[in-house]
């Protein structure tokens, strides 16, 4: 039965285990730095701790605190694959040699992170049992297991799992089959974010917090960081604000349209054990955003569609999801939902990330559509490849010029306030 519960604070389940933000001053001067970098999320921290690595400092300006966005309210999967595309679609669009590079390159995330916990000592909760990317229609396990043919054919060591195996994972004999990404993982998203603070500044790179930047110029051969007390001239610009933009770059807001999710907690739940056995987690691909299942610290998280009504509770958050799990799981009792935060997703046109030059020395990596945390970590370092060249060439992943997503604004609105309610609808009663 549902019990009652309680609004959570901005970072939800994960405030409860990661460790404590380092402290960070705030901007109070004007300062000159070689590159600066807007945003200390998982792009910008990443970029910074690249560039370190190189031996060249950089400066982070964050609006808030590392996390705020993004990177402190997702669902925390670490997931080293191309979202909705299969390697043969790679190398399909980039060729078959680049394509190749390109999908080995995606799925070295959790190795980068691995080197980054040894080097720095980050404390993260991570949970490194793989994840299960399911399916109940016979037609689409047949195409996963060719896609795990694929991968595994370019060296990455992905596993494909028919109905008997997946069950072993999941506690329903609902699924046909799964490809498990085997280095695939999950963690608490804010530890990861706090802890790359962290590392960034051990490391030597200056970090401001609580610093909006209100207004970004090109003033002679600089660029000029308007914050409230102080102002960054810098030579060369990073902008790792995401879909968290506003404002700032009217150019790159055009350019992608914004998901809103939620990622919902139980209490600590009893049957933990009976629905994921083994403690991998599990997206049904028919519909990942409606039925995704992780454990953390004995409660059950998933990710839904953000409330229409931003102060509904946890229960009534999770609600889309329960009518499905109630269908799926229907001998087990009901979680009691606790905590829940939302957040916002960029998403570009064909759920492929963009690498851009946006001006004279000034680049941007945007539309990760879902898959930020390994597509941030690894574009972190593309961009610090291209800020740190007095002549940049172009980086593994193809860098390419701005430019707007068609009908942006009816596309976000249609996600959030047409879409949303459907799905909510269709997979409640159809699923």
């Amino acid at each position: 039965m549902a019990g009652r519960t309680v609004l959570s604070d901005e970072f939800g389940v994960w405030g409860l285990t990661a460790p404590p933000a380092p402290a960070m001053p705030t901007l109070d001067d004007s300062l000159d730095a070689d590159i600066a970098i807007v945003g200390a999320g998982y792009t910008g921290l990443s970029t910074a701790l690249h560039l370190a690595e190189r031996g060249i400092n950089s400066v982070v300006v964050e609006a808030h605190e590392p996390g705020w966005g993004a990177s402190g309210r997702n669902t925390g999967w670490l997931e080293p694959n191309w979202w909705m595309k299969r390697p043969a679609d790679i190398v399909a669009r980039f060729g078959r040699e680049r394509g190749e590079e390109l999908t080995r390159w995606v799925a070295s995330g959790p190795r980068l992170l691995a080197r980054w916990i040894e080097r720095y000592g980050m404390r993260i909760d991570i949970a490194d049992r793989g994840l299960l990317m399911a399916t109940a229609r016979p037609d689409r396990a047949r195409e996963l297991e060719t896609e795990v043919t694929d991968w595994q054919s370019i060296g990455v060591r992905n596993e494909y799992l028919d109905a008997a195996a997946v069950a072993s994972h999941v506690g329903t004999e609902r699924f046909r089959g799964a490809m498990l990404l085997t280095e695939g993982l999950t963690l608490n998203p804010l530890a990861l974010s706090r802890e790359l603070a962290r590392a960034a500044l051990d490391a030597g790179v200056t970090l401001f917090a609580n610093t909006p930047v209100a207004g970004i110029a090109r003033v002679a051969d600089r660029w000029q960081l308007e914050c409230a007390h102080g102002v960054v001239r810098t030579r060369r610009l990073v902008l790792a604000t995401d879909a968290y933009t506003r404002r700032l770059w009217p150019q790159l807001v055009r350019a992608y349209a914004v998901w809103h999710a939620a990622v919902v907690a139980s209490e600590p739940y009893e049957a933990l054990d009976r629905v994921l056995p083994r403690g991998t987690a599990v997206a049904d691909l028919g519909l990942a955003n409606i039925f995704t299942l992780r454990t953390h610290k004995g409660r059950l998280v998933t990710s839904t569609f953000a409330p229409l009504r931003p102060r509904l509770d946890a229960a009534a958050v999770a609600a889309p999801f329960m009518r499905k799990f109630r269908r799926v799981f229907p001998q087990l009792p009901e979680p009691r939902w606790h905590l829940r935060h939302c957040g916002e997703i960029g998403l570009s046109s064909d759920l492929m990330p963009r690498l851009c030059a946006i001006g004279p020395d000034a680049w941007t990596a945007y539309g990760y559509s879902g898959t930020g945390i390994n597509l941030a970590l690894l574009l972190g370092g593309q961009l610090a490849q291209l800020a740190a060249s007095d002549a940049p060439r172009d980086a593994l992943y193809p860098v390419t010029e701005l430019g707007p997503l068609a009908w942006r604004n009816a596309v976000g609105w249609g996600l959030r306030y047409l879409h949303a309610p459907l799905a909510r609808h269709v997979v409640s009663h159809f699923a």
